[in-house]
């Protein structure tokens, strides 16, 4: 089970800009020749849409029950859940224009951002049960909240702004309310937030850091906020942990890149490399360590990949164009995400572990001609545009300008 996640290309900018401050280190991924890629197959097809737009699948319960956004005829994003076997449905909102859903857990409580009132660029975190409908959690005394990910014991972890206008990431627990988890030193103004949390309520997320970098960190509450360092670099974003305690994000490198990492107590923090592009982050892992994430690939493409510690990364196929993210794997292994269809337009997408080499594609995204070069363009300039435009509002936009990357 899985919160999230958005953010992970923010630090591309940032990362590219570095200069190296400390020995890179060590990669997991094995010789390129250790595992064919056809060793792990999947299919893929598309979860549909609210109105016919783009749609963003982020997370995956182990019923196969997934949560995300997507357009709906108006124009606006909107919280969807999909459960398992059914259509698509949206959640509503608290009053406002837009609302994304984040993650769902196991007893099929929803959880994630929405805004509260037509014209407000106020936000809270909601918490969502098939019996109560939508309802917000509150924030720490700011106009901003937003939750990311929720536990089976129905603890939330999210960010919130306090009234002086600082953010840190907080723990809600029901009955008890939300609680500030502090900062690793740094200025609180940064956008502090945790990003996913386990059953035994260890919970990841990045801060700012005495230096004014952030850092991902693993907070628990007997040891407190714990800086987990960086591949190098200056910056550093977890954005999953698995039951077991394993992490997995995003940081810059020595060499002024960003690399998908998996940090393990036992090990500390190992980048699992790139699909031969610049970049590459990792979105969520589960107690097999199998890590789910996207990259960018030596031809200026961005795909949604999967790692294994035998195996190493390998692309997922798409929905028939150039661009695919991976946000969320269940202990089955199925992934939820979104792809590109080669008619151009951006779908939630879940891929399933299969026996054969077979691809299935949905009808309602089986192409009838093929994309130009320049429709893919359009494709990705609209995503990025997307980020631009919710990216100070919740981390969905900066989620959607990780299509920068393919640029």
């Amino acid at each position: 089970m899985k919160r999230l996640v958005f953010g992970a290309w923010v630090l591309t900018g940032l990362a590219a800009c570095e200069e190296p401050t400390q020995p890179a280190a060590p990669s997991l991924a094995p010789p390129a020749a250790a595992v064919a890629p056809a060793e792990l197959q999947f299919t893929v097809r598309s979860l549909g849409s609210l109105g016919g737009g783009p749609s963003f699948a982020l997370a995956i319960n182990e019923d196969n029950d997934v949560v995300g956004y997507g357009t709906i005829p108006t124009g606006e994003w909107r919280a969807f859940l999909v459960p398992h076997g059914m259509r698509m449905r949206s959640l509503g909102t608290l009053g406002g224009a837009t609302s994304i859903a984040e993650d769902i857990n196991d007893r099929g409580e929803v959880v994630g951002i929405s805004e509260i009132r037509l014209g407000s660029h106020g936000s809270r975190p909601f918490l969502w049960t098939e019996e109560r409908g939508m309802r917000a959690l509150g924030t720490l005394g700011g106009s901003y909240g937003e939750a990311t990910a929720i536990n089976n014991r129905g603890e939330v972890v999210g960010g919130s702004s306090h009234s002086n206008g600082t953010v840190t990431p907080f723990l809600w627990r029901p009955g008890v309310g939300l609680r500030s988890l502090g900062s690793l030193g740094g200025d609180s103004r940064a956008f502090n937030v945790a990003y996913d949390v386990n059953d035994a309520t260890q919970v990841v997320g990045s801060s700012t850091t005495a230096d004014g970098s952030e850092h991902a960190f693993l907070w628990t509450a007997e040891r407190g906020m714990e800086d987990l360092g960086t591949l190098g670099g200056r910056t550093s974003t977890a954005y999953g942990i698995s039951q077991t305690g394993d992490v997995v994000g995003q940081s810059g490198t020595a060499a002024g890149r960003v690399a998908a990492f998996l940090w393990t107590r036992e090990g500390g923090m190992r980048s699992l490399g790139t699909l031969g592009g610049f970049g590459s982050g990792a979105m969520s892992v589960n107690t097999h360590r199998r890590v789910v994430g996207s990259s960018a690939t030596a031809d200026g493409h961005l795909l949604a990949f999967i790692w294994t510690p035998g195996g190493g990364m390998q692309p997922l196929p798409t929905l028939g164009g150039n661009f695919g993210e991976a946000d969320d794997l269940n202990e089955f292994g199925v992934i939820v995400g979104s792809s590109v269809t080669t008619k151009g337009t951006q779908r939630a997408a879940i891929w399933r572990p299969t026996a054969g080499p077979a691809v299935a594609v949905d009808e309602d995204t089986a192409p009838e001609v093929a994309a130009s070069p320049s429709e893919s363009h359009d494709t990705r300039a609209a995503l990025c545009a997307l980020g631009r435009t919710l990216g100070d509002w919740s981390r969905a936009g900066r989620i959607a300008s990780r299509a920068c990357l393919a640029r």
